[in-house]
């Protein structure tokens, strides 16, 4: 079923006039919420801070946003630091990238759970206990808590299970929808006409990392304010009644009717993900480097020194007969083992993974003052 919730074109007015309904979002803070703790049934406790006669009581059409970490708590995935290696493993369906910070190396890896995630989400913040692991089903949780929630309170919600991640091309992090229930995770404005009266060709709203963005506005990990009420947001549910510009166009799915497809659906991962691995990574691989051979980069500006020494322990990576040996001018001479056609095609092979491991370094940032260059030789002076 597409995820996608579809926007009719049709349904904007005159577009020689277009008309702009002007939306207030209010973010409202859950607080006075206590500690939550393994076995804690956390459906029961958000009831009663956002029942009737609570001082913020939920709405129709309100999306909740609900930190990970209570979810977790309330599981009992908590975890010995010392396991941290252990349950790295067991969270992840592949690593991305290592990257050195200091002495402390974080491994950015898919998770089971969906999203790309810096220490597949394992995070110690906020948790006295030991160390918090992500359920391994953050939609799953999330329809749990929907279902709860909407059957003690009696109104038609939307649960946002929130966590933080960084983006990339992005300096900082932000709270990110890790499950989802009853939201339309993605709307679809494709058609639909902008003030000017131009029709929009490739917008796609992800409106759940929109509500889990904006209600980390007003929780936060020093708050003691876990959960926020996202309300106001037009359409924001699976079953609502879509804004009027908003109607599904002739020949698509009604939003009323997409099934609640949950965050997953958000993840770009597989045949659709352009930036499976980073660049270096990506050429190492391709040079068929292993993925335990892998040498961890630092996350900071790295030393030229530091950069063609890599290159070149990636270039030796593969077993090969010739040799490679950088003088005091730069240069990096190869030399084959013996003077048959296999071992000066050898040579050539290793000559030519040492130049293509040097450019992968230079894709962040030339190295300077110039790069080395890469000759073959034989005794008695240079072959070519």
């Amino acid at each position: 079923m597409d995820p996608i919730a579809r926007i009719d074109p049709t349904a904007h007015p005159d577009p020689a006039s277009p008309v702009t309904t002007a939306t207030t979002v209010q973010i409202i803070p859950v607080t006075g919420l206590p500690e939550v703790r393994t076995g804690t049934d956390l459906a029961a406790l958000l009831a009663t801070a956002l029942g009737p006669e609570a001082p913020t009581p939920l709405r129709d059409g309100d999306v909740l946003c609900v930190s990970s970490k209570i979810v977790s708590k309330a599981r009992g995935l908590v975890a010995d630091p010392a396991s941290k290696a252990q349950h790295l493993e067991a969270a992840t369906v592949r690593r991305v990238a290592r990257r050195r910070h200091g002495s402390v190396v974080t491994s950015i890896v898919e998770t089971v759970s969906g999203p790309v995630l810096a220490a597949a989400g394992i995070d110690a913040s906020n948790s006295p206990d030991g160390i918090l692991l992500l359920p391994p089903d953050p939609d799953a949780e999330a329809a749990a808590l929907h279902a709860a929630l909407g059957g003690a309170l009696g109104v038609h919600l939307g649960i946002v299970l929130t966590d933080t991640s960084s983006r990339i091309w992005r300096v900082g992090v932000g709270d990110i929808a890790l499950g989802a229930a009853g939201v339309r995770v993605l709307q679809d404005l494709r058609g639909e006409l902008d003030d000017t009266g131009r029709q929009l060709g490739i917008t796609v709203r992800d409106l759940a990392d929109e509500l889990a963005s904006a209600a980390d506005l007003a929780k936060g990990k020093a708050t003691r304010s876990p959960a926020a009420i996202v309300r106001g947001v037009p359409g924001a549910l699976v079953g609502s009644a879509a804004p009027p510009r908003h109607a599904a166009p002739s020949g698509h799915t009604d939003p009323a009717e997409v099934a609640d497809p949950g965050a997953r659906a958000l993840n770009r991962t597989g045949p659709s993900d352009w930036f499976r691995r980073p660049s270096l990574e990506s050429v190492w691989q391709a040079l068929g480097v292993a993925a335990e051979d892998e040498p961890v980069a630092a996350m900071d500006v790295e030393d030229d020194e530091v950069r063609i020494a890599r290159a070149l322990e990636i270039a030796r990576a593969v077993p090969t007969s010739a040799r490679a040996h950088r003088g005091p001018d730069d240069a990096i001479t190869v030399t084959p083992a013996g003077s048959s056609p296999a071992a000066w095609a050898a040579a050539g092979a290793l000559a030519e993974r040492i130049r293509t491991a040097l450019r992968a370094e230079e894709i962040a940032a030339p190295l300077t003052p110039c790069s080395p260059t890469v000759q073959l030789t034989e005794p008695g002076g240079p072959r070519r």
